[in-house]
């Protein structure tokens, strides 16, 4: 879900996701400012919304203000109707006659359903129906809701698809500060060339401040029946005719192969709960002339890991403004070091003389929207008829949706380094020299809301050929939160240990799902 605003025409359909909702979602009511009660015919608007284990609690209020969704409406949302992004529905299961205006306590069990509006690539309308999934699944959706509504992320990034700007994903994700600027080199698939130019967006929908000191569009013309992919240092690499792998097991054994065979949103989560670190085994056949390959794969940091770091922040309370401040001077290597020694990244190993080699991480990229990645090997350093690959990260800091492995030759292909012509902020500031080159000088969105529209020429291209773009970006953003109260110091302390993060991820995952099963249980027996 995407709960922030798109300054554009959308589109959205129901996805309908069963849950139990017995998850705490606090603070729920701080971050949407329209919650909308259906209790039958009878409707409220919700103050003050709060939500535990037990309860939906808030102030009862008459609706003495607009709003948008309705079960039968238009799927377009109008420039004027922006205000549905603000609208959380709330669904009783059958009339409660005691509700009236003022303060109320409302049983979860008496929830049917939650819809959130929602803007991103096709669908803007998610609708949890609760009571009829298996824990697992149950939890996974709470704990997405939580890490939605408590979300903190990285540059948003839209694209005109000749219809309507869509989401199209997240960019230098994880760069919490100056001594992490970063590179990023984001695939736009849904780019369309509108009125002989490629348009596209950068905001800025968070409690944060975003500084980008690099956007360049680049464009690679190629035959149709390739596609391009760049690699994590900018350079293209050709897709041709990707090998799905023999063998793919998780750390425990369980087969793997149908999960990440194909690209189809059945993903793994890195969640076996008899690992901290958790991980992948893969093993692909290599032909005997192949001299590189290179290892695709598409894939996103699942919510709960965005949900864990939260929780992390939190431990803070009032000193972490300070601790932040500690973090940025910290030399750019050793920071980095420690996200590495903590998992964060997606690392991939290879077989070599009976011991893993490190081939190469992927940084983080967000929650919002899975992308696809390319890896390069240099085959001559595995011999054999297999490579046997090892994909790992921290307890469920990541989701994979697929892996193969290419071993088309790549090739020379004609590729423009695009700067934008116009770069046009939302209080009309020119971004344009800001976002040249490489200099220090920034795009600084420093307020939520902040949007930057950026156009760029089309380059030609052969008749017989295509044309893929990547936004490459350099910059990084700052955290703004409002914590309070002392630091958890014996708790912080405990994050020391570069292994405790996952630890302590698989410790709250368990300790979840121990008490959804527990409740599991004494509804069976009461059924």
């Amino acid at each position: 879900m995407l709960l922030f605003h798109t300054y554009s025409c959308t589109y959205f359909k129901t996805k309908k996701i069963s849950s139990d909702f017995e998850a705490s979602i606090k603070d729920i009511g701080e971050l949407h400012k329209y919650f909308i009660l259906h209790d039958g015919i009878n409707l409220f608007k919700i103050n003050d919304l709060s939500v535990d284990s037990v309860n939906i609690s808030g102030e009862l209020m008459v609706i003495n203000e607009p709003f948008y969704y309705t079960q039968n409406r238009s799927a377009r949302v109008k420039k004027e109707e922006k205000g549905i992004t603000n609208e959380v529905h709330i669904y009783l299961r059958t009339p409660a006659e005691t509700l009236t205006i003022g303060y109320a306590d409302i049983p979860l069990e008496e929830i049917k359903e939650l819809r959130i509006i929602d803007i991103d690539t096709g669908k803007t309308v998610a609708s949890y129906i609760f009571g009829n999934l298996g824990v697992a699944a149950g939890v996974l959706v709470i704990i997405s809701i939580i890490a939605f509504l408590t979300k903190s992320s990285c540059p948003y990034v839209y694209v005109n698809n000749g219809e309507a700007f869509i989401f199209s994903g997240e960019t230098y994700g994880g760069a919490i500060g100056a001594n992490l600027t970063r590179d990023d080199y984001l695939p736009l698939p849904g780019l369309k060339v509108v009125d002989d130019t490629y348009q596209l967006r950068i905001t800025n929908e968070l409690k944060e401040r975003q500084y980008t000191d690099l956007a360049e569009l680049i464009v690679v013309n190629h035959l149709p029946e390739h596609r391009t992919l760049l690699d994590k240092s900018g350079k293209v690499h050709v897709i041709g005719n990707q090998e799905a792998p023999l063998r793919a097991k998780s750390y425990s054994g369980s087969n793997l192969l149908q999960v990440i065979a194909e690209k189809d949103t059945d993903s793994y989560l890195f969640n076996d709960e008899n690992f901290s670190e958790n991980g992948l085994i893969l093993n692909f056949k290599k032909p005997a002339a192949a001299l590189t390959g290179k290892l695709l794969l598409s894939g996103k940091n699942t919510l709960w890991f965005d949900y864990v770091v939260g929780e992390f922040f939190g431990k803070f309370g009032g000193s972490f403004d300070s601790f932040m401040d500690r973090q940025s001077k910290i030399a750019a290597a050793d920071r980095l070091k420690t996200i590495q020694d903590n998992n964060f990244p997606l690392s991939v190993y290879a077989k070599h003389q009976g011991t893993w080699k490190l081939i190469d991480y992927l940084p983080t990229v967000g929650p919002l929207a899975s992308r696809d990645f390319v890896i390069p090997i240099d085959l001559q350093e595995y011999p054999g008829e297999e490579i046997e690959i090892k994909i790992e990260t921290g307890f469920m800091f990541w989701e994979l949706d697929q892996v193969a492995l290419d071993f088309t030759d790549d090739i020379d292909l004609k590729t423009y380094h695009l700067s934008p012509f116009t770069a046009t902020g939302s209080g009309g500031e020119n971004w344009q020299a800001a976002l040249l080159e490489t200099d220090g000088e920034s795009m600084s969105q420093e307020r939520v809301g902040a949007v930057a529209d950026l156009r760029f020429s089309v380059p030609p291209a052969a008749d017989n050929q295509v044309q893929s773009t990547f936004l490459h970006t350099r910059g990084y953003y700052e955290l703004i939160r409002d914590f309070s109260g002392l630091p958890k110091l014996v708790e912080l302390n405990k994050f020391k240990d570069p292994s405790y993060f996952s630890l302590f991820s698989r410790a709250g995952y368990l300790k979840v799902l121990a008490r959804e099963r527990e409740i599991e249980k004494v509804e069976v027996v009461s059924n």
